[in-house]
């Protein structure tokens, strides 16, 4: 059959637990693929500062195979930055990451008063309007990505030393926190004042293998709870690797959605949804290191189906898309989507 979909509305629908015809199909984290880029002119790292660039390489997946989501912006030290902090940004080989902090320790760590308005920030607000001016007669969602408070902080001191405070000087990490929590509500606030369609936040930080279910339940779930409160859009939680044992913890925070990756099954992640009574989307979960990487077209359209079969209600990659990663095989998620609802 033919269907002329809204694809804001599709995915919106999908993420607030309302019926929708077809289970949209998209990419939170942001799609950078190098293939694109080259088609489009674009290049690292002008393509994070730059808000023509910007909006190209945001816009690149739904223009070329068809990913029904714009997501901006491309890094995990996009806040890092806006503190203060020096960041060496994204090339063709490396991916961006912290070279200084202005905090020697988490008791040092503050949020700036012009947070919003510092690095990338006006690239980030002139790239969003560029989007809005080309797209939204095309209805195309807009999702603005951030990063979580325990992975800002990581970013700034380091994961590992946030790790050994957390045992030795709790409430210090506590206030440090805080203060980012202040600072994300204040780009929560923008993201809805830019109209974008939905935000992801990303928590890689968040993991069990990093942080024990108890841990992020007692430290780190007040915090989500106040991100997501001060939403006025659909917001997803993004953690990458196996969360099984989180799970519980990503359902109760709030969030219209969680993505997850492939070491989660997508009927074990409704499980704990019904045993929790939680109305959680479940997004996710397409192999990106291996199957969206390295497989062909025919493995990716076998995986897509299988989520599809276990009622998937966003269909992702589990993680960001490796930039090298194939062309067909993105377009072979778009193509297995609408094969599985028998969309011409």
């Amino acid at each position: 059959m033919n269907m002329d979909i809204n694809l804001k509305d599709n995915l919106i629908n999908a993420l607030t637990n309302k019926d929708t015809d077809i289970t949209p199909v998209g990419s939170f984290p942001a799609t950078c693929m190098t293939e694109l880029m080259v088609k489009d002119g674009t290049s690292w790292p002008k393509g994070h500062r730059d808000a023509e660039q910007m909006a190209k390489i945001a816009s690149s997946a739904y223009r070329y195979v068809g990913l029904e989501s714009m997501v901006l912006p491309f890094d995990l030290c996009f806040e890092a930055e806006a503190m203060g902090c020096e960041v060496a940004l994204t090339d063709h080989d490396n991916s961006s990451s912290t070279t200084h902090a202005p905090f020697k320790d988490v008791s040092d760590v503050e949020m700036p008063d012009d947070y919003i308005h510092n690095a990338r920030f006006p690239a980030l607000v002139e790239a969003t309007k560029i989007l809005h001016e080309e797209y939204d007669d095309k209805d195309v969602p807009i999702v603005g990505a951030m990063s979580g408070p325990i992975t800002v902080l990581g970013q700034c001191l380091g994961i590992e030393g946030i790790l050994k405070k957390i045992a030795t000087d709790y409430f210090d990490v506590e206030d440090a926190l805080d203060a980012i929590t202040d600072g994300l509500i204040e780009q929560i606030h923008l993201y809805n004042d830019l109209d974008m369609d939905a935000i992801v936040l990303y928590e890689p930080n968040g993991t069990p293998e990093l942080i024990a279910p108890e841990i992020y339940y007692q430290l780190l779930t007040p915090f989500h709870e106040t991100l997501t409160e001060e939403s006025d859009i659909p917001i997803v939680l993004h953690i990458c690797g196996d969360t099984n044992a989180q799970l519980e913890n990503m359902m109760t925070c709030g969030y219209d959605g969680i993505s997850i990756a492939d070491d989660v099954d997508v009927n074990y992640a409704k499980q704990v949804r019904e045993k929790i009574g939680a109305d959680t989307a479940i997004c996710g979960n397409i192999s990106t290191t291996d199957t969206l990487f390295m497989k062909s077209p025919a493995v990716v359209k076998e995986e897509v189906t299988e989520a599809l079969e276990k009622g998937v209600d966003v269909l992702l990659p589990s993680c960001m898309i490796a930039p090298l990663s194939p062309e067909k095989n993105i377009k072979a998620m778009v193509e297995a989507r609408n094969e599985f609802f028998d969309i011409q």
